[in-house]
């Protein structure tokens, strides 16, 4: 295991840390076990919302799902309430995710964008000790190949294409409108192949970005190799949200 991998690991390890997620957060986790098998014994405590003990004050990831997918705002509201928990016991760092399947081509990104700032705003006012990471919206794969590129040609939407430019343009909001606040850009790392080049397609003569095809087997969840890429940059984001 490299250096600063473990560094992040065993610096999260040492948090209290709440994450919010549904399935494509199901499958960082599951890559964070993997790499942690690297570690005897592994050192991130990682806990299901609603399992006992988890007041003791130790380092702690807890975790669960928020919301309904297809239904952004649910997910605002209920990260809100699960924070608001006293049973939670101490919170230094949370974050939550939207899901791909918040986002279709069509989506008033504006709106969802609102919902999610004013609750994260408010959060922030009500929960002055904790860190909050923002997390952009996972991407998924895009329609390609010669069929595809024949229906673009007579003037047909492609709807994977203009889904994925709807949570880019949601991601564009969130890091200018939280410039300089921790951010895990999740959209990111699922477009970034290790040896630093993107996946991308064009859309209206501007370049967007998609989910690598070889970090997934159904075009949206992380397979095994996905799950560790994301799994790591997943780690470092939450380490540097606040000095441990």
């Amino acid at each position: 295991m490299e250096d600063g991998l473990e560094a992040d690991l065993r610096a999260v390890a040492a948090a209290r840390v709440l994450f919010g997620h549904q399935s494509v957060g199901r499958n960082i986790l599951e890559g964070l076990e993997d790499l942690q098998r690297a570690l005897h014994p592994p050192v991130v405590r990682v806990v299901e919302l609603g399992s006992a003990g988890v007041t003791d004050d130790r380092g702690i990831l807890l975790h669960g799902k928020v919301g309904e997918n297809g239904r952004p705002a649910t997910k605002c509201e209920d990260f809100r309430r699960i924070l608001d928990q006293e049973r939670l016991g101490r919170v230094d760092v949370a974050l939550f995710k939207f899901c791909y399947i918040d986002f279709h081509d069509t989506s008033d990104v504006t709106a969802i964008f609102d919902v999610y700032s004013r609750t994260m705003d408010d959060l922030k006012r009500r929960h002055p000790g904790v860190a909050f990471v923002h997390v952009t919206a996972p991407l998924r794969t895009v329609d390609r190949g010669p069929g595809v590129w024949v229906r673009e040609r007579l003037g047909r939407r492609n709807r994977s294409k203009h889904a994925n430019a709807r949570r880019g343009e949601f991601n564009r909001l969130l890091k200018e409108r939280y410039a300089g606040e921790p951010v895990f850009d999740l959209a990111a790392s699922q477009s970034t192949l290790v040896d630093g080049r993107r996946e991308s397609f064009r859309l209206e003569g501007a370049e967007h970005y998609a989910l690598v095809p070889a970090y997934t087997d159904d075009g949206g969840h992380l397979n095994a190799a996905g799950r560790r890429h994301v799994a790591a940059a997943f780690v470092h984001a939450i380490r540097g949200s606040r000095t441990f």
